[in-house]
């Protein structure tokens, strides 16, 4: 109560903060919405706002609208990136240095290796990196409770009492991203004649998604074998790039181990097959334009190629291939049904 005053108070405005691809500047910003953050953030890093790409700094998820930066929670960092700049995620650094170094039979030799060296170095830098590498090797992958486990809910709401309820959230929060951006794509795409038709098919698609409590068994471990996509202890499986039948790296997580694990967890991605933004939508919008009067949407289609399995690959950041793909796979006809 008192924070939602403090908001009011405040003009609506919330604290984050903002920092640069090198992580040499992070600074505090206040602001009401996207594009307050926006300029605040170019002013403090000395940035031309044109040239800016604002990034979640946890995963590297690109902030573009103000829809979804309202669903971001206060304190949330973001990354301002200059043209021809990347970022995968704080985690990918630890990824990356972690498949090089990490040894099951020599965890005990890495983790005394790590500690001497965090004696000798004094970078602020090093030092959260390493300490990261420790919090890997100490892995807890039985345990299911809270009271078991503290520090893998470290950060975390004090609602969840077990990991599985955590993960459950995780892929319901994906699921729900999905229907979202959906939407926003529609009422800023749909012409004004299909608007309500694609409106109400939405309502049909939410109300579906409710009574599949948004998948929230994709991530859950405890869930039914076909409901989930790890296995009862908590590994999950690279299924590789959307164009290939498997990964060949043979890329595992299990977020269930360790909270470092649980972080890098998001690192991996829920990839369409078939793209949403640029496939199923437009096809979509185009089916509600083009249908016959006797004509209905498939709203069973829909749902199939954006919320479930049949269209969703689980992959690893490395084998998550963000370039345009075959166009033409989903014809505005697969939509409409007579």
């Amino acid at each position: 109560m008192f924070s939602r005053f403090l908001a009011l108070f405040n003009g609506g405005m919330r604290a984050y903060k903002v920092q640069d691809v090198g992580r040499e500047v992070r600074i505090g910003v206040a602001a009401k919405n996207f594009e307050d953050l926006k300029k605040k953030g170019c002013e403090k890093l000395e940035l031309n706002p044109d040239d800016v790409t604002v990034v979640i700094e946890d995963d590297g998820t690109v902030v573009d609208s103000e829809g979804f930066f309202k669903k971001l929670p206060a304190q949330t960092v973001f990354v301002f990136l200059k043209k021809g700049q990347v970022w995968n995620g704080a985690g990918a650094v630890i990824h990356e240095a972690l498949t090089k170094l990490f040894s099951a039979t020599r965890r005990n030799e890495l983790a005394n290796q790590i500690r001497d060296l965090m004696e000798d170095d004094k970078a602020p830098e090093k030092v959260h990196i390493m300490s990261q590498y420790l919090d890997m090797l100490d892995t807890d992958v039985e345990s299911e409770h809270r009271h078991e486990n503290e520090d893998w809910f470290e950060g975390l709401n004090k609602k969840y009492k077990t990991k599985s309820e955590v993960m459950r959230n995780s892929a319901q929060t994906r699921i729900r991203s999905y229907y979202n951006s959906a939407k926003e794509q529609i009422e800023k795409d749909a012409d004004a004649k299909s608007k309500p038709m694609l409106l109400e098919l939405l309502e049909e698609l939410y109300e579906e998604l409710k009574s599949q409590d948004f998948h929230g068994t994709y991530f859950d471990r405890r869930a039914k074998q076909r409901e989930r996509i790890c296995d009862n202890k908590g590994w999950f499986l690279c299924q590789g790039a959307f164009d290939e039948k498997s990964c060949e790296k043979h890329h595992t997580i299990n977020p269930y181990a360790s909270r470092g694990y649980r972080q890098l967890f998001g690192l991996w991605n829920l990839d369409h097959i078939i793209e949403k933004s640029r496939e199923v939508i437009p096809g979509l919008i185009e089916a509600a334009r083009q249908k016959p009067k006797n004509a209905h949407l498939n709203w069973e289609q829909v749902y199939k190629l954006l919320f479930t399995r049949e269209n969703l690959k689980f992959v690893q950041v490395g084998c998550h291939k963000k370039a345009a793909r075959e166009s033409g796979r989903c014809p505005w006809q697969s939509f409409v049904v007579k």
